[in-house]
């Protein structure tokens, strides 16, 4: 690739000038290098004509992506990469959006390149000295607000040499990049387009999203850049691996959180092939590796870590920092302390979680809420279960009250996470709500991450007493049932059809009963027990309840709308002396 176009480019960040492979492949199709060529000549004119000093870049695309991103740096423009295309972040960053939806797009051999304007480039004169800021992605800070992460050539150029030579070794000639990770940030951007094209290794275009895509791929060498979401999955999968694919993977790199161990092992199993973790950040790129959570983190060439002492947070020394913070180290946001030459993660210090293997700020999400005429107050937790996700605990405005009283919790929770979509990235919005008058605090007056968990702890669904009646041998209620599709009951029971289990039916009428007549015998036995209908997230359904202090017994039945679900007699012990 040595046209006097890319000059400016190939000064800073050389490219492979011959090689036999393709550069991608699309459909299992090869895109030669012939056609990249003549797509990147094209989309130098079209951004040329813009006659602007920055773009963003939003592709989905990896060779679209590549096609644009080299475009840029050879007429040294500053490319940002925003993590979403939300209509908040258009208006936010105000620059020329190039990818899809824009305009300027284009498909080798699918669709034809348009509104390239042919502009004339001859006195076109750029000056890239390898120290400017060529790239900028977003990530969330401790304050909610987005933080600009700048990177030079040089910078990213030192994490792709790096990468190479550490797996190298792995990485046979004409092994075809794939990946379940986006490259708007900058694991994807580094391990599945810069540090293959650098190298001359080609790329599958398209993203994996299911274990499936795997078995459609044609028979070829593969390396895979995922995440553990999508191994977990690949992992729970296995079964479609009864007949060997045609692909065969040559290793795997993950990153975003830490691999587990029997996820790593399960895949490997009937994969047969090597599984990396990486660690790093959008700050300091990836730093370190390793193949399994019981072995020490392996540091890439030329990066060095402590521990700081004040804080125990992870303190970073690596070439692919900026010149300015790279004698005092990067203080990452994790809490570690050091094992010989190396380090062990202890959790992280600030406000980030992540959700997909994606960044969030709480703060960022609280600000957003409070942003809403509804919400007066709000605070944010991070809720673990089977999938991780975020709650919100709100005090709501006069008008966000009436809202909520007309249109009912469900579609209230809905409007609030509609009314967010522009402003959040979708694995950022809360799943789960509690609504409250006041926020709990401690004897300090603070209010803990643990005071707001403990409001999602209760495992029973919100109840309204409709009716209740009492005399001396027996008392009846009527509660109507919100069955939030977030209960813990739902999680893990017929993951396609998720369903309530009898057994927590019949421990939730002794919980109501328990609660409107006041007994505190536990159930003996149960007797009479039917089931007929089954209970689905979001239903409302009617409890039935008849406790005969007598007997000693509670009888109870749900019903939707008049098709009974089920019922049954719970009997309370009487040698416990309630």
């Amino acid at each position: 690739m040595s046209d006097i176009l890319f000059e400016p480019l190939q000064a800073h960040w050389p490219l492979p000038t011959e090689n036999a492979f393709p550069i991608a492949y699309r459909d299992g199709v090869a895109i030669r290098r012939e056609q990249f060529r003549e797509d990147l000549s094209q989309a130098r004119q079209a951004l040329f004509a813009l006659q602007q000093p920055d773009i963003a870049l939003f592709e989905a695309d990896a060779y679209v992506f590549s096609v644009w991103l080299l475009a840029a740096w050879s007429l040294c423009m500053k490319v940002i990469l925003p993590g979403e295309d939300l209509a908040s972040t258009r208006e936010y960053l105000g620059l020329p959006w190039v990818g899809r939806g824009s305009g300027y797009y284009g498909h080798s051999g699918h669709y034809a390149l348009r509104d390239w304007n042919g502009a004339d480039m001859a006195n076109a004169a750029h000056v890239f000295d390898g120290a400017t800021p060529a790239l900028a992605l977003f990530t969330s800070g401790s304050s909610g607000e987005p933080c600009l992460i700048e990177k030079t050539l040089t910078q990213i150029r030192k994490e792709v040499d790096a990468l190479q030579q550490a797996f190298c070794d792995p990485v046979p000639p004409g092994v075809r990049f794939l990946r379940s990770v986006p490259h708007q940030h900058m694991f994807g951007l580094s391990f599945s387009v810069l540090w293959p094209l650098s190298f001359g290794y080609p790329f599958v275009t398209e993203k994996l999203v299911y274990p499936e895509d795997f078995l459609r791929l044609p028979a070829a060498d593969y390396a895979l850049i995922s995440a553990p979401t999508f191994l977990k999955h690949l992992a729970a999968s296995k079964e479609l691996f009864a007949a060997p694919p045609k692909a065969r993977l040559m290793f795997a790199i993950s990153a975003g959180s830490p691999l587990p161990a029997d996820i790593q092992q399960a895949c490997h199993d009937f994969l047969r092939a090597p599984f990396y973790d990486c660690y790093g950040c959008t700050e300091t790129s990836s730093i370190a590796y390793r193949q399994s959570e019981n072995v020490p983190w392996k540091l890439f060439s030329g990066v060095r870590v402590s521990v700081d002492a004040d804080s125990s947070r992870l303190r970073i020394y690596s070439p692919f920092l900026a010149p300015e913070i790279l004698g005092e180290g990067f203080l990452s946001g994790d809490l570690a302390q050091m094992e010989a030459a190396t380090f062990k993660l202890l959790g992280r210090a600030d406000r980030m979680v992540k959700i997909g293997e994606k960044r969030f700020s709480l703060t960022r999400v609280e600000q957003a809420l409070k942003a809403l005429p509804e919400v007066e107050q709000a605070s944010t937790v991070l809720l673990s279960g089977t999938r991780h996700a975020i709650g919100a605990v709100v005090i709501l405005s006069s008008s966000g009250a009436a809202q909520k009283e007309k249109l009912g919790k469900a579609r209230f929770d809905r409007f609030l996470r509609h009314s967010l979509a522009d402003a959040l990235d979708p694995l950022a919005l809360p799943r789960r709500w509690r609504y409250v008058n006041a926020m709990p605090v401690n004897a300090m007056g603070k209010t803990t991450r643990r005071d707001l968990e403990r409001l999602f702890a209760p495992q029973v669904p919100e109840a309204v007493c409709q009716m209740q009646e009492e005399n001396e041998t027996q008392g009846r209620a009527r509660l109507r049932l919100y069955l939030d599709p977030e209960l813990i009951w739902f999680e893990g029971h017929f993951p396609h059809l998720p369903v309530l289990p009898g057994v927590v039916q019949v421990d939730w009428a002794a919980h109501f009963g328990r609660l409107h007549f006041g007994f505190t015998a536990p159930v003996g036995n149960v007797s009479a027990l039917k089931f007929q209908h089954l209970l689905r997230p979001g239903d409302t359904p009617c409890l039935e309840l008849c406790f005969n202090k007598d007997r000693q017994t509670l009888e109870f039945s749900y019903l939707l709308g008049d098709a009974p679900c089920s019922r049954g007699v719970l009997h309370l012990r009487t040698d416990t002396g309630a």
